[in-house]
């Protein structure tokens, strides 16, 4: 089985919808809910999380706060199966925390604390531990300062070294910077990014104008996911279109994070590029169906059904 480490946050995740509006003082001052669930999120949490649902070997590389909300994530992971002995504890860092409001149409948006995401380094890792696997993802470039751009090239670049096969993603986080994505793109064999993100950096660009202009500067695959559009998958001269499957959206978080993971269990199944992104739909599609980052992920067979229903049907 293929050793996959994801390298990111980690961040106590509270949903509360569905929300209407957000409070307004003196006019609004209360807004009712009718749930709040605590839960695991963070890119690499919930990418570890989806693989391991999956049943594949998943392991977090992160860091977190000696505190209660710390040990409730470690918990959690654990208890999804994701294995998390890379996970640092700080004594003068508190816990990444998000408030998570899930609009009726499960779109979200955020009150966010950073905390230990904003020191993290690779001081906080066994980097030995972390480089003994057959995958490597970086999933959460623009919100790790203390890694993103030339560290976070370097370890790559290390990894590739030896024969470890690197993956890129990133987050909105503290904002798109063009100049650490494309630093590191060159040590990136696979880079799995949002286009919706990217316009941010590269204004009026088009996807296939973007895929080409990645390619050049050294990743063998550029994917670009684009919600309910799908995904443009780029190697080489090929282009091709993978359609999004259909689902009933309760909450869109971590489809992207979701995405990975069935993209990332395709190809340590040995499937090709375009399959696994296929699997990387179905599996955002099932994401999107449950509240929670990884929560509604099944087994990879039930994904790989999906996906191939959709191929045909499509």
């Amino acid at each position: 089985m293929k050793r996959i480490h994801c390298l990111g946050i980690l961040v106590v995740d509270a949903l509360s919808g569905p929300l209407e509006r957000y409070p307004i003082p003196g006019v609004h001052p209360e807004v009712i809910t009718d749930a709040i669930r605590f839960l695991p999120g963070g890119g690499a949490g919930n990418t570890a999380a989806a693989l391991a649902r999956m049943g594949l070997h998943a392991a977090v590389f992160s860091k977190v706060g000696n505190d209660v909300n710390g040990a409730f994530l470690i918990r959690e992971l654990a208890q999804c199966g994701v294995d998390t002995s890379g996970i640092g504890l700080s004594d003068s860092d508190t816990t990444p925390f998000t408030f998570v409001g899930v609009h009726p149409d499960g779109s979200r948006t955020f009150v966010h604390t950073p905390a230990a995401n904003l020191t993290m380094s690779l001081d906080d890792f066994d980097v030995e531990k972390l480089l003994a696997s057959d995958f490597l993802l970086y999933q959460d470039l623009w919100v790790l300062p203390g890694l993103d751009g030339q560290p976070g090239a370097a370890l790559l670049a290390e990894a590739q070294e030896r024969g470890v096969v690197t993956f890129l993603d990133e987050c909105w986080g503290l904002g798109p910077k063009r100049e650490s994505l494309e630093v590191m793109l060159p040590h990136s064999d696979y880079a799995l990014l949002s286009l919706d993100d990217l316009r941010a950096v590269y204004s009026g660009v088009s996807a296939e104008a973007l895929a080409d202009h990645f390619l050049v500067l050294g990743p063998r695959v550029v994917v670009l996911k684009m919600g309910a559009e799908g995904c443009l998958v780029a190697q080489g001269d090929e282009r091709v279109r993978v359609a999004a499957v259909p689902a009933n959206v309760v909450d869109t978080t971590g489809a992207g994070d979701c995405w990975d993971a069935g993209f990332l269990a395709g190809l340590a199944h040995g499937e090709d590029v375009v399959t696994a992104a296929r699997l990387g739909c179905a599996c955002a599609a099932f994401c999107i169906e449950s509240v929670g980052g990884a929560t509604g992920v099944p087994d990879y067979q039930a994904v790989v059904r999906r996906a191939s229903e959709q191929n045909t049907s499509g």
